[in-house]
């Protein structure tokens, strides 16, 4: 099952985003920004959060709702995603790569692959928590 996890990242001195991913997570994210650069938007489920990539003039903006993340960037910033992407899904070794210059909600995002595999370093988003099954989901 591929990991897609968007968590805080405070390890560079100023807030950040961190894209925490598996391979197979990045790549299920790349084909999200490919289809988005082409289309104009794009969704994919990982862990019960929905994203959706969306192509907006002027934007690079992350929006983390209830269990949902709404990334909106202009073309240009598509296309610097998937220059950054590729090195990701392609080398053999952990990485990352930094996106600078983001207007909301802070500047920087980095995307992360195979580097935090077993914990969220500096925690959790609440909003974006997964919901624990009920009782009534059980009968």
């Amino acid at each position: 099952m591929a990991a897609f996890r968007v968590q805080p990242f405070e390890d560079i001195g100023v807030p950040a985003i961190l894209v925490n991913a598996d391979r197979d997570g990045m790549r299920m994210f790349q084909s999200a920004v490919r289809s988005a650069h082409e289309d104009g938007a794009a969704t994919f489920e990982s862990d019960a959060i929905k994203h959706h990539i969306m192509r907006r003039d002027g934007a690079a903006d992350i929006e983390l709702e209830s269990r949902t993340v709404v990334w909106r960037f202009d073309d240009a910033r598509l296309l610097e995603l998937l220059n950054l992407i590729e090195p990701l899904v392609d080398i053999e070794k952990p990485a990352h790569q930094y996106v600078d210059d983001l207007n909301s909600p802070v500047e920087t995002l980095v995307l992360s692959v195979d580097e935090y595999t077993h914990a969220a370093p500096f925690g959790e988003f609440p909003q974006l928590s997964p919901v624990p099954p009920s009782a009534d989901s059980h009968r």
